[in-house]
């Protein structure tokens, strides 16, 4: 798992529900352009992408891939 993939873990799972990707810019945990790997993280089934918002949140499987589990 990639640095920016770890990152952007963290972070969805701290905020735990459905967070806007524009939004990703904006906070102070992240480095610039780690966004660009939420594709990846929806690829890879870790993620929940929908699509007429615009948001994402961290899954089950993102949880466990990580280690987090509620």
């Amino acid at each position: 798992m990639r640095l920016e993939q770890c990152r952007l873990l963290i972070l969805l799972n701290e905020v735990g529900g459905w967070t806007a990707i524009a939004e990703l810019d904006q906070d102070p945990y992240l480095y610039p352009h780690d966004d660009l790997f939420v594709p990846s993280l929806v690829a890879l089934g870790w993620v929940d992408h929908d699509v007429a918002s615009a948001a994402i949140r961290i899954n089950e499987a993102g949880r466990a891939a990580f280690g987090h589990q509620r």
